[in-house]
């Protein structure tokens, strides 16, 4: 396999790998939307794809709801 087949995947898989590892028991580190081990999708690393992780989500959150400076004691 070639490193240009890899360039999509976190850890340098393929999607062969991924399946396999799927077939025996194992997990990929990434989930569908029912909560079940998935392969990685394949345009992960694109930045077009409008993938993110839970802390850019956490971050975007945090801007968009500050907490107040003096809270209701």
């Amino acid at each position: 396999m070639d490193d240009a087949a890899r360039r999509w995947h976190p850890y340098a898989r393929s999607r062969d790998e991924d399946l396999d590892i799927l077939a025996h028991g194992g997990e990929t580190g990434w989930w569908d939307h029912t909560g079940r081990p998935a392969p990685w999708p394949k345009d992960f690393l694109d930045p077009d794809a409008g993938w993110t992780t839970s802390a850019s989500i956490d971050n975007h959150q945090a801007a968009n709801n500050p907490e107040p400076k003096n809270p209701p004691t």
